[in-house]
């Protein structure tokens, strides 16, 4: 699930509290996926859930670093 640079883009206009409540799911979601991961054995699933806890981090990680920018200027 990782967002294009033009989803990140489009960010640059939306409202600071709606690119807040993004940011706050998708580290919720990461921290259910990294739930998931404690009781999990099956060494597929186990890469699946990581592959998708880092997207997930990327994506954070473009976020916030949008959200930076936007309090310099």
């Amino acid at each position: 699930m990782t967002l294009s640079n033009k989803m990140i883009e489009r960010f640059k206009n939306k409202p600071d509290q709606s690119m807040w409540n993004y940011i706050i799911a998708l580290q919720q979601l990461q921290n259910a996926l990294f739930e998931l991961e404690k009781d999990e054995n099956d060494h597929e699933i186990l890469q699946d859930l990581s592959k998708r806890a880092l997207d997930i981090g990327k994506d954070l990680e473009k976020l916030l670093n949008l959200m930076e920018n936007n309090l310099e200027e």
